[in-house]
């Protein structure tokens, strides 16, 4: 069997990293407050998508136990040097679905914005994609309703 290796891993890290890289925060489902449910393999859209921001920093990460990045899966620093470890960070802006309850979030890699869109816009609603892109990772989260008063920011390191 073959087995992927290191630099393989960093390819497609590099791959990833030269597309448009989004964040959807989506309503979901209500009768997820009772009875959560878990996330599907093979979903490609959100149950119920509000609105979608480009990522404010795309970079690459190593695992450092004395890292600046915290994430549940352990610390990361920033790398000048790409690796299988992708760095993305998403910050929306005050008014971005403001007053919205949000259940859940996906990263979606290679979005289009619709004709018309003006340039370097980045906050789309669904009416403002053109293409969705591929879904990349999806979480279910416990609502909250978003509010207009905090800056929300979201991290992730993507593995590959």
């Amino acid at each position: 069997m073959a087995v992927l290796q290191n630099t393989g891993r960093i390819a497609l890290a590099r791959a990833i990293a030269s597309q448009s890289i989004h964040l959807a925060w989506g309503r979901g489902d209500p009768a997820w407050d009772a009875q959560p449910q878990p996330e599907p393999t093979d979903a490609t859209a959100l149950a119920d998508e509000i609105g979608r921001r480009i990522a404010t920093q795309v970079g690459y990460a190593r695992p450092d136990a004395n890292g600046e990045i915290e994430m549940v899966s352990g610390r990361y620093t920033q790398s000048a040097q790409p690796t299988k470890w992708l760095y993305v960070r998403f910050t929306f802006d005050f008014g971005d679905a403001e007053l919205q309850t949000v259940r859940e979030l996906g990263i979606f890699v290679g979005t289009q914005p619709a004709a018309g869109v003006p340039p370097g816009q980045r906050y789309l609603t669904p009416d403002q994609v053109a293409v969705a892109g591929d879904l990349y990772a999806l979480e279910r989260l416990p609502k909250f309703t978003r509010n207009g008063a905090v800056r929300q920011v979201f991290e992730y390191v993507l593995p590959f």
